[in-house]
């Protein structure tokens, strides 16, 4: 199953548990326009731009939970993605899977 900002968000609920968000290693995600138009932007200037682009293929995403927490650590912004908006369901997967670098 490829995961969708759709499919994701259908399973927020009021009490704000986010963890539907923690993706495994292996599993897939579609970004959004905006979050490819995000990528374009920071493409050459950032690891984590290094890393999605290195997971990616026609604009889905392999999580790598490790891979992930070294780019944005790499950024000096763990546990956050630089540049991308917290509202954004790339930024919630980031948040909610990334493993923290040692």
């Amino acid at each position: 199953m490829v995961h969708n900002t759709e499919t994701l968000q259908a399973l927020d609920d009021e009490q704000g548990d986010n963890y539907h968000y923690q993706l495994t290693d292996g599993e897939q995600y579609r970004l959004t326009d905006e979050e490819l138009g995000w990528l374009d932007f920071v493409r050459g200037r950032y690891c984590i731009a290094d890393h999605l682009d290195e997971n990616i293929e026609s604009g889905v995403y392999t999580v790598d939970t490790i891979g992930l927490g070294e780019a944005m650590e790499d950024d000096g912004m763990f546990p956050k993605i630089v540049m991308l908006s917290e509202d954004s369901v790339l930024h919630r997967i980031a948040f909610f899977s990334a493993n923290e670098p040692d």
